[in-house]
């Protein structure tokens, strides 16, 4: 009688599981590097060696996930002390936010359960979130995101950025430091198959990252790009393809041109993913089936092919 009691119960929760659609997803969020910062940051009050108080609160104590962080990016702590002595009100504005991350586990396990609705062969990864010196705002390693939290969350209307440096205000003044959709960019980026072999070429880096923002836009809902490009885009976009098509053409690399990480420029920067946005959405409006056509995008390897079938340059033709 007490078994079948058992077995009654659970059933009823399984059912009432289903119903609710919860679900335990098997990824870590990592935020101890963010309560290791704000430990380095504190004490520099009565540090008497700022760069050895960050080395030892902070950069000897990283987690794994950290330590792939710096590797990849090479940060070291002379560039963190520096950004905590030259943003004090940046800092300070954005902390309560920062320590608000490891909160935000049900946000995330919402967006990795939309993913796995619209691409089943979803693998999830595991999350960093760190503080990098004001440099980055997210990456990727095998199985793993990293987030520069500070940049991820910088949302101009709340944060205050008047210590920050201009060409990096700028960029910062045309996100909206939503960090949900950080993620969801980023998680997109995890799941390609080029990942970090992604070749040079202008055109693949483009439907990279569009596939990210496009994929990431479809998950959330909204637009997930910087609405300062996407809206810049839109009202260029006939002469933003030229330019661009013409730097395919010659062949250049990504980094021979000013479609991606181009700072100082006079319109908004990286509208390198804005033109693979709008192939990915191009190629989607293309194939019937949709669910695989995410799955295609997602899984692109060759932009060349990918970019004839998406027939977005049709478009343009007299």
């Amino acid at each position: 009688m007490k078994n079948s009691i058992i077995l009654i119960l659970a059933i009823i929760f399984l059912v009432f599981s289903c119903k609710k659609g919860t679900r335990k997803m098997k990824y870590q969020i990592v935020t101890n590097d963010i309560d290791n910062f704000w430990q380095a940051y504190d004490a520099l009050k009565i540090s008497k060696d700022s760069i050895a108080t960050f080395q030892t609160l902070f950069i000897d104590r990283a987690t794994p996930e950290f330590k792939k962080f710096l590797e990849l990016r090479g940060f070291f702590s002379e560039q963190y002390v520096s950004m905590s002595k030259s943003n004090s009100n940046f800092l300070h504005s954005i902390r309560p936010i920062l320590e608000s991350i490891k909160n935000k586990r049900e946000e995330i396990d919402k967006v990795y359960e939309d993913m796995i609705k619209i691409y089943p062969a979803f693998i999830s990864p595991d999350i960093c979130f760190a503080v990098s010196p004001l440099r980055t705002g997210g990456t990727t390693s095998k199985g793993l995101m990293l987030i520069g939290s500070e940049i991820a969350v910088a949302n101009p209307n709340i944060v205050d950025l008047s210590e920050i440096p201009s060409f990096l205000r700028k960029i910062l003044e045309s996100r909206e430091g939503n960090l949900l959709h950080l993620v969801a960019h980023e998680m997109v980026h995890t799941q390609q198959p080029l990942g970090d072999n992604v070749n040079e070429s202008l055109l693949s880096q483009a439907i990279l990252e569009g596939a990210a923002s496009f994929i990431s836009t479809i998950i959330m809902g909204e637009q997930t790009m910087s609405l300062a490009i996407y809206n810049y885009g839109e009202a260029h976009e006939k002469e933003l393809w030229k330019e661009f098509y013409e730097d395919v053409k010659q062949e250049k690399g990504f980094n021979d041109t000013d479609w991606f990480y181009n700072y100082f420029s006079n319109r908004p920067p990286d509208l390198g993913y804005y033109i693979g946005y709008k192939i990915c959405e191009s190629y989607y409006k293309e194939r019937e089936n949709k669910k695989l056509a995410i799955k295609e995008i997602i899984e692109m390897q060759d932009a060349n092919v990918f970019f004839k079938k998406s027939k977005y340059g049709s478009k343009f033709n007299n």
